[in-house]
């Protein structure tokens, strides 16, 4: 066979050449155009890359978006048919195949990536989008955390050789039992990145994504937040492990007296994006266009990052879905020396190191029969007390935000309290607040059960949550940003209830982290944690306009989401809340005043009665 021949089956194109084939389904009128031809009418067939790959050859029709190497007069139309195609590949392989007689030299394997961490080799995905994408999972991106490297910064690692970065690597060790999908092989050989950049990425924007898990669980394995769908809308997305629980915030004395941090998974979030810094040029990315954000703890995570490193933050845009809290941070108790007692080491000096001979799993074995947890020491170094007063005095990096909170945020967290919770008063005396009596009459007055407003106990109690929790955060946020610091802030809410995508149904709203799977694009049920159970035609639609929202924001965080509806937030005019989820095209205009309402009593009252939270579990703590 000739080369003329062998070329039109197996296709060898110019890196700058791309093509799919695809035959399209019967179409579905509820979704609108784009949604149908992304998610329903791709169904790939065939395609080609730099290296030599199978392109399957039938009457279909050729998309010319993706014939990107050829001239652009060729790829104004909305398709081609086959026979120009065909005489297109012809011209082409005609002239690769002369090219090849003077040069038979191999082309560079385009899935080897060289990093500050060593060679790495992904794969190429042309399944979960329809748009290929190459993807790189497992890339340590720092040492192991184990041995003498507990409690200790994130240490250099550097590999000799290629290795395959195929395959997520072990979740950080967990804090709680039962962690959820991508938590099963943990390790404090934890410290991995992964990369998915569209095929042929150049200089893209980067999204760095922070998962959420109260501090104590979850890993950027977790199918909820897989970020393919935001790469194939032409960014490059990455997520992190960083530690956890006791691995990350040990409330160490002995670390305190010397007057070092401790915020171990804060330290690990910096590295990471000095790593995405130093090496997303290699991947397609562009290293002056990082965006860093995250859900809930993710939110979390980003704000103290912007506070810990205000002066050179290395981003240059940040999100924050449903973050808590405008409350001080938790103090909490020492609950280092229990754990030390039940490993037969000394509480004094000498007690990181013996616990750092100590197996991982017996300290876990010991945390998780105790309940005790850890989170975020307040140090003044990485981690500080008030963060809305951070913000009004300026010690925040001056840089874009989107920022917005579920309807429903507190239903699911006070569903799972415990019962004596169905009693509001017991509530608010509990350790989720620290008010006198007074103040717990102001706040019943707030919040009336029964009431048309908050028919049931557990309707108040929940409003209360989220309102102190988080409402109060992104209301702050988005005041001082966009009054005193003069910043672009675009702020939300998301209101849709997908009662056919959670296990407990319409009940609980729009429950925390319900948020995730739209702007991720992987809609599934929580309750079998199964990829792509079907959902209705107008939550695809959704989904679709929040991720382009999302990646329009990562592209040019200054022009923000750019769709439909959603305008720069202003705090003189509630209308500038966007309101997600309620229309399948675009925002529609909110109202801040009315969610708001509660949020200036908050603003008066959470200052002044830090909490104190119940970390030791059934043990009593020492200080």
């Amino acid at each position: 066979m000739s080369i003329l021949a062998r070329c039109k089956i197996r296709l060898v194109l110019r890196p700058t050449c791309r093509m799919i084939v695809w035959n399209p389904t019967a179409p579905n009128t509820d979704l609108k155009p784009e949604v149908l031809k992304r998610r329903q009418s791709q169904q790939l067939l065939g395609w080609a890359d730099p290296l030599s790959v199978t392109a399957y050859l039938a009457p279909l029709t050729v998309s010319p978006k993706y014939l990107c190497g050829l001239p652009s007069s060729v790829c104004r139309g909305r398709s081609i048919h086959l026979t120009l195609a065909m005489q297109l590949l012809t011209a082409l392989c005609a002239a690769l195949a002369a090219a090849m007689v003077v040069v038979s030299q191999p082309l560079p394997d385009p899935l080897v990536r060289n990093t500050t961490t060593g060679l790495v080799r992904g794969y190429l995905d042309v399944n979960t989008t329809g748009v290929p994408l190459y993807k790189w999972y497992g890339v340590r991106f720092a040492e192991t955390t184990a041995g003498a490297n507990r409690w200790r910064p994130p240490q250099p690692y550097y590999a000799e050789g290629i290795t395959n970065t195929t395959a997520f690597g072990a979740a950080c060790m967990q804090g709680i039992p039962n962690a959820g999908n991508g938590t099963q092989n943990q390790s404090e050989d934890c410290l991995f990145i992964n990369v998915i950049a569209p095929m042929g990425a150049t200089n893209l924007p980067v999204y760095l994504y922070s998962f959420g898990g109260g501090f104590d669980s979850n890993a950027a394995s977790d199918p909820k937040i897989d970020g393919s769908w935001l790469a194939s809308r032409d960014i490059v997305y990455v997520s992190y492990n960083y530690r956890l629980s006791i691995w990350a915030w040990p409330a160490a004395v002995e670390i305190a007296q010397a007057g070092e941090t401790q915020n171990f998974g804060l330290l690990d979030t910096r590295t990471a994006v000095e790593w995405v810094r130093d090496n997303i040029v290699n991947f397609g990315g562009d290293p002056t266009k990082i965006t860093l954000g995250g859900e809930s703890v993710g939110a979390e995570m980003t704000n103290m990052y912007m506070s810990a490193w205000p002066e050179d933050p290395i981003i240059r845009g940040a999100v924050m879905q449903s973050a808590d809290t405008s409350q001080p941070m938790w103090e909490l108790g020492n609950q280092l020396i229990p754990i030390s007692q039940n490993l037969s080491c000394t509480t004094g000096p000498g007690q990181l190191d013996c616990l750092r001979t100590k197996d991982a799993f017996a300290i876990q074995a010991i945390l998780w029969s105790s309940g005790a947890q850890f989170q975020p020491v307040i140090d003044n170094i990485t981690v500080f007390q008030d963060y809305v007063r951070l913000i009004i005095t300026g010690q925040t990096a001056r840089i874009p935000l989107l920022i917005g909170n579920n309807k429903d945020e507190g239903s699911t967290i006070v569903n799972g309290e415990p019962t004596a919770y169905t009693n509001e008063t017991a509530y608010i005396l509990s350790n989720n607040f620290n008010f006198p009596m007074a103040n717990i009459n102001a706040v019943l007055n707030m919040y009336p059960s029964p009431s048309a407003l908050y028919p049931t106990t557990i309707n108040a109690t929940s409003a209360m949550w989220r309102d102190a929790h988080m409402i109060s955060l992104s209301s702050n946020l988005a005041l001082w940003r966009t009054q005193l610091l003069q910043l672009p802030v675009w702020r939300y809410e998301f209101a849709l209830v997908a009662d056919n995508l959670n296990a407990l149904g319409a009940s609980i709203g729009t429950f925390h982290g319900e948020d995730i799977q739209f702007v991720m694009g992987t809609l599934y049920t929580i309750a079998d944690q199964a990829p792509y159970i079907p959902a209705t035609p107008f939550q695809y639609n959704v989904s679709d306009y929040m991720v382009t929202a999302w990646t329009n924001f990562v592209k040019d965080p200054t022009l923000g989401p750019r769709i439909e509806g959603w305008e720069q937030y202003n705090p003189a005019d509630p209308t500038t809340l966007a309101v997600l989820g309620i229309s399948e095209t675009g925002a529609i205009p909110g109202n801040a005043s009315a969610i708001d309402s509660t949020i200036q009593y908050w603003n008066q009252i959470l200052p002044l009665f830090p909490r104190t939270y119940p970390a030791c579990g059934t043990w009593t703590c020492s200080d």
